[in-house]
């Protein structure tokens, strides 16, 4: 798989990080060890201002107790506003009350590489994007062209998937 880069402020790139992008990570980690080593946030960011994290469509309270595997989705917001942020919120006064949709560790999980989509909105995909980007992720070809428009760099015809960097 090729590496293709593009400049800091290239506009669309927010619009991607929406739609999710492919980092590689270890099949087995906790989200918050994914969250850590495979993204590079620091425990204190993750604490203080990733607010909602869903898994699979499901909201993760427990980061140290919930795994991630290679095709998951991880979804992360700071807080978000109304009943939906209080409601969806990690470890809020209400998070029992959906204790029936709420991630839940799936047992064993086979070791070995993952590459997990991961979906950055609202301010932490602002604070923390262009750093993951940075670091390299995995993108579709047609997503790329799709959130940058005119500004996705020149892919080859066959190519499916790149390596995306910001430099």
């Amino acid at each position: 798989m090729r590496t293709v880069e593009i400049g800091k402020g290239t506009l669309g790139t927010t619009t991607l990080l929406q739609k999710g992008v492919c980092v590689p990570g270890a099949s087995g980690a906790s989200v918050g060890e994914f969250l850590e080593q495979s993204l590079g946030l620091s425990p204190e960011y993750i604490d203080t201002d990733v607010r909602t994290i869903f898994l699979n469509c499901s909201p993760v309270d427990d980061i140290d107790g919930v795994h991630v595997k290679d095709g998951d989705v991880l979804s992360l917001s700071a807080a978000m506003p109304g009943l939906v942020g209080i409601a969806m919120g990690r470890n809020t006064a209400v998070s029992g009350f959906r204790s029936d949709i709420s991630a839940k560790d799936s047992g064993e999980v086979p070791e070995g590489d993952a590459l997990v989509t991961v979906k950055l909105f609202n301010l932490v995909a602002q604070d923390a994007g262009p750093a993951i980007l940075a670091r390299g992720v995995v993108v579709s070809v047609e997503a790329l062209k799709s959130a940058l428009g005119d500004a996705a760099p020149d892919v080859q015809p066959d190519e499916e998937s790149v390596i995306l960097r910001v430099v």
